[in-house]
C-alpha cells in the first residue's frame, strides 16, 4: 500500500496536470466532462456510495445520489483515483470516505479524494491567521467546506490529519452541520441529496459500444441501460 505522502503527491500532480491551482477549488461535474467520464447518479443503498469501470480507453462511474451533495463530489475524486491513478484497474464497487486501512486501495483513494478535493494549501489559505495560533471557528468550517464543495465529515478528517482540530473539535464541529450552516447564511444545498437521475457524457452510445466490442455481457449493457431509465429488454419486445 503507497504512504500518505505518496498519495498526497500523486493528488498535487494530478490537480497541477487538470490545471488547477494549488488553491482552487474543483467543480466535479465540469472535470467529469472535460476527461469524458461518463457518470451517472442514481439513488442507491446508502452504504453504497459508487463505483467505477475502466475498459479500454472509456470511463464510467455511478454515483449514489441518495448521499449529500458534498459526500458525491468526494465520492467523485474517490473514483477518479480508480480510474486515472490506480494502475491494472477494471472496476469496482466502492463505499468512499470509510477511511478504513484494511481496505487497502479503497484507503489509498479516500486519501487520494482528500487531498484533491481539499488541498492542504488551500485549507490553510482559508483560515485566519489568528485562529491558526488557537482554534478554529465554526464560521472558518462552513467558509471551508462551502469553498471546496465537500462533507463536513471528510473535511474534519482532513483538518485532523493537518493537526488543526483535536478529538474534541472533531466530534463537536460534527453536530448540527445543516442548521448552523443556516445560521451562518449558508445555501444548504451541500448537505442535501441531489442530482438523481442526471449523466454525464454520452453514456448510452459508450454503454452500446461496449457491449458491441464484447467488454460487457448483454445483462450488463441491460442494467446499464436500465440506470438511465432505459429497459432495453421491454424496446426489443415491441
Amino acid at each position: 500500500m503507497q504512504s500518505k505522502l505518496a498519495i498526497k503527491k500523486a493528488a498535487i500532480e494530478f490537480r497541477e496536470l487538470k490545471g488547477f491551482g494549488s488553491c482552487d477549488s474543483i467543480d466535479t461535474h465540469k472535470l467529469l466532462k472535460d476527461n469524458n467520464v461518463i457518470t451517472v447518479f442514481r439513488k442507491l443503498d446508502p452504504d453504497f456510495s459508487g463505483m467505477a469501470l475502466k475498459a479500454d480507453e472509456m470511463n464510467f462511474i455511478l454515483i449514489n445520489a441518495s448521499h449529500s451533495i458534498g459526500r458525491q463530489n468526494f465520492t467523485i475524486l474517490h473514483e477518479m483515483y480508480h480510474l486515472f491513478i490506480q494502475t491494472s484497474f477494471s472496476s469496482m464497487l466502492c463505499n468512499a470516505g470509510a477511511f478504513d486501512k484494511q481496505q487497502g486501495i479503497e484507503y489509498e483513494a479516500d486519501w487520494f479524494a482528500a487531498n484533491a478535493l481539499m488541498p492542504e494549501q488551500g485549507i490553510l489559505e482559508r483560515i485566519p491567521a489568528s485562529e491558526l495560533k488557537k482554534n478554529i471557528s465554526l464560521a472558518t468550517i462552513l467558509d471551508i467546506e462551502q469553498y471546496f464543495a465537500c462533507s463536513r465529515s471528510a473535511l474534519l478528517i482532513q483538518l485532523k490529519e493537518m493537526n488543526l482540530i483535536t478529538s474534541e473539535q472533531f466530534h463537536e464541529f460534527k453536530n448540527k452541520v445543516k442548521y448552523n450552516a443556516k445560521l451562518y447564511g449558508y445555501d444548504t444545498a451541500l448537505y442535501n441529496e441531489g442530482n438523481d437521475g442526471m449523466v454525464i457524457g454520452d453514456y448510452g452510445l459508450k454503454a452500446r459500444t461496449l457491449f458491441e466490442r464484447e467488454f460487457i455481457s448483454e445483462s450488463n449493457y441491460a442494467s446499464l441501460m436500465r440506470e438511465i431509465g432505459i429497459d432495453v429488454d421491454s424496446e426489443e419486445s415491441e
